[in-house]
């Protein structure tokens, strides 16, 4: 059983990996050759709830975090870039209906379309920006009992904005809707229907491109 699982978590980060390295390439192929390609690295933190499609169940937001690698790709002058990465993200969540933390480890894939405003003399020491983009979540470990079943995967659509400082520092805010489930409950005690939650979570980030 123990060696099942770890098989299942190797299949899903390798898969992880070859849509990372896809999306990278396909984001560079379809920006001019002056783009500039820079890599950084990210952490921060995540507050997070599940919306569920019934009233029956309630969750508190919990704090998580987050940590990984970017690929950022900028046209210059316009200001116009794509931001790929690769991020480990540890979700807490407390339904109410169960007093029990639940403890969620993805892998996240986001790739965002971004606006960086340059402004004449400052822009080597502030840069505000805003981007919006898809959010692929891979699941590969988790705790919870029998009646929760949290999704593989799932998808959501992030909205954020940040600044650019000193040309290498960048902070933002983003905030993720969930667009597909990311766990069922099966409501044994009455209907014995099934009950599907999306995540919605704020991620305060910093991040440091070479």
């Amino acid at each position: 059983m123990c060696s099942f699982g770890v098989a299942k978590t190797l299949k899903r980060m390798n898969i992880c990996k070859h849509t990372l390295l896809c999306i990278a390439l396909l984001a560079v192929m379809s920006l001019p050759a002056a783009a500039q390609v820079r890599l950084g690295v990210r952490g921060g933190l995540t507050v997070g709830e599940l919306r569920f499609d019934r009233n029956i169940i309630d969750s508190d937001n919990r704090a998580g975090y987050t940590a990984g690698l970017l690929l950022d790709a900028n046209i210059p002058v316009v200001g116009v870039g794509i931001e790929a990465s690769v991020m480990y993200v540890h979700r807490n969540n407390r339904l109410t209906d169960y007093n029990h933390v639940f403890k969620r480890h993805f892998i996240d894939i986001p790739v965002y379309a971004r606006y960086r405003l340059s402004i004449p003399r400052l822009e080597r020491y502030f840069a505000p920006l805003v981007f919006t983009g898809p959010d692929f979540a891979v699941l590969f470990n988790d705790n919870g009992p029998d009646n929760y079943k949290n999704s593989s995967t799932y998808m959501s659509w992030d909205v954020g904005g940040g600044v650019d400082l000193f040309n290498h520092l960048r902070i933002t805010a983003t905030y993720g809707i969930g667009l597909s489930k990311a766990m069922s409950y099966i409501d044994r005690e009455y209907t014995g229907n099934k009950v599907e939650g999306k995540d919605r979570h704020w991620t305060l980030s910093a991040a440091y491109l070479f």
